[in-house]
């Protein structure tokens, strides 16, 4: 975490240190993205003369993580208080007064819809997670669009960092990013961009020296938010979900690395024949093209492989028998012997390893295949849920944040008053469910809970605005339906109530209130032969 005095934050020689302290950083997070790639220095595809042997559990353990944790979209709610008793006492000794307009309730739940779909909420959220579980932190930037969209999208890793102040507990006051850009000279050049609450200034070295640096004051983007317009969710320990396991996952490609070469290496054994003598030498002495013997700078004869044993030992090689001379004579490759239960033992003792300390489980172990439920897959994710736990508070936290700076530009700008407090954010884990026992347990909370509640909690991502509108129309359009057959039975609802009015005036109410009782006990009757 950089921190910094807000008051020169801005100052010019500021962004020479703060670029030191975070060149280090940047580097780094390099280093752990390079890890997650796993990607050959020399070749997309491995050759089959390549040594270096790469087992990705780098990528696997983050994968699974930022899968588990952002697998599945936030879920946004709106909730109020609604015991009197409560809102009472907190005015009384907070003096917060809370809005009780349900229709702007109602109002706000349709804007944070409106806004995260059109920003790909989902998306965004597994990319924000896969560099904060990789590379220990993500960044987030927000702005208003040419056509008054409310936009945040997802900052690199790899070139941008949080500035955080030295409050207790501290706020962030900035975001510092850079990259290398040509400029019309077709010569790079390093931009350095500083988002404050006052905006955006952009900042390059000075051609002079290149430690300094000067403000491009053109390119200069006054600040239009009221807050700070940008999120920065780092880890406080400065560890990647697989950090402290590298030296583990190093240590299982040594083995895997000594086992191929000991397989290589017996694949290529030599054959060891004694009681033989071969009828040709294996070094003779170096003719040159006039056939004189060639001296090395020692005046000695230069000795070289013989071609006429070479010839003679792959003879051999090829012939189906062998004899020696004599009875000690033997024939046997040269091999170096598998201790293939040590080596399967420490593999297996290794994996766990990286197992527990990151809190992946091992997909190979027989819990885990056997996990025949959910309930039995969400206790082999108990290790990881308690790893991810600090991380799931962090980014319900920048998340309220980053809707608190959204409502707050909305209030301002269209003269309302939604308050972000009221804002619940549920980030779901991505497991396997059991839809059949998920959709029972939801069914028989109706009746204690309303129906937008139940259908949220159905296993099949369903919109309950939707879904309710759906069903009012289609109880609505069974209602004329069953109207319009009563009328071609000859049973005309409204001729009927007529004439038992003109009979008997002061049984018009009760005509009325039992033609409504048969209409919609006929709808119900219907209704549910259709559900059926």
């Amino acid at each position: 975490m950089i921190q910094w005095n807000e008051e020169t934050l801005e100052n010019p020689d500021s962004i020479a240190q703060i670029l030191t302290l975070a060149d280090k950083e940047w580097e780094s997070r390099k280093q752990l993205y390079e890890r997650i790639r796993r990607k050959t220095s020399n070749s997309d595809i491995v050759s089959k003369d390549d040594n270096n042997i790469k087992v990705a559990f780098e990528n696997y353990i983050n994968s699974v993580t930022t899968g588990y944790f952002a697998g599945k979209p936030p879920v946004y709610d709106v909730e109020k208080i609604s015991d009197p008793t409560k809102l009472k006492i907190i005015k009384k000794l907070l003096n917060k007064v809370f809005n009780l307009d349900s229709k702007q309730d109602e109002e706000l739940k349709v804007l944070i819809d409106y806004i995260s779909k059109y920003n790909k909420d989902a998306t965004e959220f597994f990319n924000l997670a896969f560099e904060y579980f990789g590379m220990r932190a993500c960044y987030e930037v927000l702005y208003e669009n040419d056509n008054n969209e409310m936009v945040y999208a997802k900052q690199s890793a790899l070139n941008t960092i949080g500035i955080f102040d030295y409050s207790t507990p501290v706020n962030q006051i900035g975001q510092l990013r850079k990259w290398t850009e040509k400029d019309k000279n077709n010569t790079d050049i390093t931009i350095v961009e500083l988002t404050t609450i006052n905006g955006k200034k952009y900042y390059s070295p000075t051609p002079e020296d290149v430690k300094k640096f000067k403000e491009n004051e053109s390119r200069r983007e006054k600040g239009t938010w009221d807050m700070l317009p940008c999120i920065a969710i780092e880890n406080e320990m400065g560890l990647s979900i697989f950090e402290l396991v590298i030296s583990l996952i190093c240590a299982y490609e040594r083995v895997i690395q000594n086992s191929r070469n000991t397989f290589q290496y017996n694949d290529d054994a030599k054959l060891k024949i004694t009681g033989f003598e071969p009828q040709n030498p294996l070094m003779v002495d170096k003719i040159d093209e006039k056939g004189a013997p060639v001296l090395d700078k020692n005046g000695q004869v230069e000795q070289v492989l013989n071609e006429a044993r070479k010839k003679e030992d792959e003879n051999l090689l090829k012939m189906k028998v062998f004899y020696t001379p004599d009875n000690t004579g033997d024939i046997a490759w040269v091999e170096k012997t598998v201790q293939d239960t040590a080596l399967q033992n420490h593999k297996k003792t290794l994996v766990d390893l990286i197992s527990m300390m990151s809190g992946v489980p091992n997909i190979t172990d027989l819990g885990f295949t056997t996990a025949d439920n959910a309930s039995a897959l969400d206790r082999k994710f108990f290790v990881l849920e308690q790893m991810i736990t600090q991380a799931d508070k962090q980014f319900k936290e920048a998340f309220l944040r980053r809707w608190e700076t959204i409502i707050d530009r909305i209030n301002k700008r269209k003269h309302k008053h939604y308050d972000f407090r009221s804002i619940k954010i549920d980030l779901q884990r991505n497991l396997p469910t059991d839809k059949g026992t998920e959709t029972d347990r939801a069914l028989k909370l109706r009746g204690l809970l309303s129906d937008a509640s139940v259908i949220d909690m159905l296993p099949d991502d369903l919109d309950a605005i939707s879904e309710l509108e759906k069903i009012d129309k289609q109880n609505q359009e069974n209602i004329e339906k069953n109207i319009e057959n009563m009328q071609k039975m000859g049973q005309d609802v409204s001729n009927v109530a007529l004439n038992t009015k003109q009979d008997n005036p002061n049984k018009e109410l009760e005509q009325d209130d039992e033609v409504k009782k048969e209409n919609v006990k006929q709808s119900d009757t219907i209704t549910k032969k259709e559900e059926k």
